[in-house]
C-alpha cells in the first residue's frame, strides 16, 4: 500500500527518538558545539548503507549535519543497491539504515530485515562527460542544443568512444541505463539495434565500472562519457547532457512509459522499468536501532531534505512502501501521519 505523506521537522519529536523509552538519554547537540558522539552518546552510531550515488551528499552534507544536530556519530558505506542488499541479508554488513534507489533492493530485505520504506526524492539519468575528451566539442554542442540528441547515440557507437556504465546485475542505475537505451530507440526514433551497438553485452567489460569509481574515472579523463544521476553531475561539477523525461527514469508521472522497458539479468530475472526514486528504510536486527531511527527522522525533516535538494535531487511527494503500521510513533509524528 502506498500513501502520500507530508514532512515537518520537530526538534521535540527527534528528542523523543533520542531518549527512547529507557533510562539512557541523549540530548541533541548544538550545531556550533558538536560532541564526540562515539564516546559520549549512548545511542551509538547511525550506520548508513546507501546506493553509491548518494556518497557525496550523505558523507559530506547530511551525515555531518545530522551529527552536529544530534551528537550521534554517523558512518556511511556505499555500493550498488542490490549489492548492498545482498551484503545485509548475508550478514556481511550490519547497517541500521539502508538508502536504496527503487524498492526492488528493499524487497530483498523483507520480511526479516525490514517491513517499510519511505521514498522522498528522485534523480534523473544524465550523460556526464569529460571536458578533456577528444569528443568534448561535439558533446558540448549536444548539451547546449546546437546538435540534436540523436547525435549523442551515434557518437556512442564510435569504436573509439569510451563509455562507462554501472553493472546492471547489482545496480539500479546500470539497469536504468540499459533500459534508457531501449526507450531511446522508440522515443528518439533511433535505428533499430542502436542500443545493442552502443552497449554490447549486458556486462560488457570495457564499459562496466563500480558506482563508487565510475565518475572518478571520468574526472581523470579515462572515459569520454558515463551514465550518471543529475545529482552526481551537479555535485562533482561535471558537464552533462540532459535526457527527456520519457527516457530518463526521473519523473514519477512517466511511470507507465518506463514500465514498457524490460531487462533480463544474468541470473534470468527480468527487471521492469520504474522511476529512480530514493527510498530509506530501517534495518532490523542490527546494532543501535535508535541511532538509525534518529538519522531517518533528520533525513526526512525540512533541513535534511533541503540538503538533498541543494545537491541536485528532485524532492518528490514522499511515499510509503510496505507496512505503514510498522512505522514507529516518533517517525509517524515527524511525517504528520497520525
Amino acid at each position: 500500500m502506498t500513501k502520500t505523506i507530508t514532512h515537518t521537522f520537530s526538534a521535540f519529536v527527534l528528542s523523543l527518538v533520542l531518549t527512547g523509552c529507557g533510562s539512557q538519554t541523549a540530548a541533541p547537540q548544538s550545531a556550533s558545539n558538536p560532541t564526540n558522539s562515539r564516546q559520549t552518546n549512548p545511542l551509538g552510531t547511525a550506520n548508513v548503507a546507501y546506493a553509491g550515488s548518494l556518497q557525496l551528499v550523505n558523507d559530506t552534507k547530511v551525515g555531518p549535519a545530522f551529527t552536529r544536530f544530534t551528537g550521534i556519530a554517523y558512518e556511511g558505506r556505499g555500493g550498488g543497491s542490490f549489492g548492498i542488499a545482498h551484503l545485509i541479508t548475508s550478514g556481511q554488513i550490519t547497517p541500521n539504515v539502508f538508502e536504496s534507489v527503487g524498492t526492488a533492493p528493499i524487497r530483498l530485505l523483507q520480511p526479516h530485515f525490514t517491513s517499510y520504506a519511505i521514498g522522498f526524492a528522485s534523480s534523473p539519468l544524465v550523460i556526464a562527460y569529460s571536458p578533456v575528451s577528444p569528443f568534448a566539442k561535439t558533446l558540448n554542442a549536444i548539451a547546449t542544443g546546437q546538435q540534436p540528441l540523436t547525435r549523442l547515440f551515434s557518437l556512442m557507437e564510435n569504436k573509439n568512444f569510451h563509455l562507462g556504465r554501472t553493472n546492471p546485475n547489482t545496480d539500479p542505475q546500470g539497469q536504468a541505463f540499459v533500459m534508457m537505451m531501449q526507450l531511446a530507440e522508440k522515443y528518439e526514433h533511433l535505428p533499430a539495434g542502436t542500443a545493442h551497438k552502443v552497449l554490447g553485452s549486458l556486462e560488457n567489460p570495457t564499459q562496466i565500472f563500480s558506482e563508487e569509481s565510475i565518475l572518478s574515472r571520468l574526472q581523470a579523463g579515462q572515459l569520454d562519457a558515463s551514465s550518471a544521476f543529475l545529482s552526481e553531475a551537479i555535485q562533482r561539477h561535471l558537464p552533462y547532457i540532459t535526457l527527456p523525461a520519457t527516457i530518463n527514469f526521473g519523473d514519477p508521472s512517466d511511470q507507465a512509459i518506463y514500465a514498457t522497458a524490460h531487462l533480463q539479468l544474468s541470473n534470468g530475472k527480468t527487471i521492469t522499468g520504474a522511476p529512480l526514486e530514493i527510498y530509506v528504510t530501517p534495518v532490523r536486527n542490527t546494532p543501535y536501532p535508535k541511532a538509525g531511527l534518529a538519522f531517518m527522522t533528520y533525513l526526512l525533516s525540512k533541513q535534511g531534505l533541503a540538503l538533498y535538494q541543494q545537491n541536485g535531487y528532485q524532492l518528490t511527494k514522499p511515499m510509503i512502501y510496505g507496512n505503514k503500521n510498522a512505522i514507529p510513533p516518533s517517525l509517524m509524528h515527524e511525517l504528520s501521519l497520525q
